[in-house]
């Protein structure tokens, strides 16, 4: 996942990078397409596997599989020489496909409050909106989302392990403070968004109208 900002490309793209000799092209797309085919399984497996037991441990390995896609998937994609935004739009539909099934999952078991997963669902729809009005830069990396994107999975990460697997290391106070954190996050990236899609106003004049 991008952060920051970076210099601007005709298309909202970075120039091909040069494949490497031998590397496959699709590699990056592979996994990317693993995340999405193992996010069923894996809310299979956390439905079937709540309290322990091997369905919850086999969650876990799944788990772990979709988190190193997620990391590995781009840097891949950037051997292989492949433009940037044209595996991240695939790469950021796997993420909140996995991320709101995932949290889904947990709310059906009561273990997560309903507005966890609708936070992050309404930040990626300000993402893509505004994506889609910004014909220039149509994939504008934000840092907060960035960040947000990467909390996303580390509390799917605490949920599978401390819950679903029934490790308990963290109390319920804790779980509250990771919960509450989300819409925070969340309402920070759709901030961001949308003071960049704010259109500039000209200067007002001591009449009162604008030129």
């Amino acid at each position: 996942m991008a952060c920051g900002r970076s210099p601007v490309y005709v298309g909202g793209m970075s120039p091909r990078r040069p494949a490497r000799p031998g590397f496959p092209r699709h590699a990056g797309d592979v996994l990317t397409l693993l995340r999405i085919g193992l996010t069923p399984a894996f809310v299979l497996l956390v439905l079937r596997g709540d309290g322990g037991g091997a369905a919850a441990w086999l969650a876990v390995a799944v788990f772990a599989v979709i988190a190193a896609s997620d990391f590995f998937d781009g840097r891949l994609a950037r051997r292989a020489g492949k433009p940037r935004s044209s595996g991240r739009v695939l790469d950021h539909g796997a993420d909140i496909f996995f991320l709101l099934s995932a949290l889904a999952s947990y709310v059906a078991l009561r273990q997560t409050p309903w507005w966890v997963p609708a936070a992050v669902a309404a930040s990626f729809a300000t993402y893509a909106l505004s994506s889609w009005a910004d014909a220039e830069r149509p994939l504008r990396p934000s840092r907060l989302g960035h960040i947000g994107g990467v909390l996303n999975y580390v509390l799917v990460g605490v949920l599978v392990c401390n819950d679903t697997a029934a490790l308990r290391l963290l109390p319920p106070e804790v779980l509250t403070v990771l919960y509450l954190a989300v819409p925070v996050y969340c309402g920070g990236a759709i901030v961001e968004r949308v003071r960049w899609r704010a259109p500039l106003l000209p200067p007002q004049t001591a009449d009162g109208r604008r030129d």
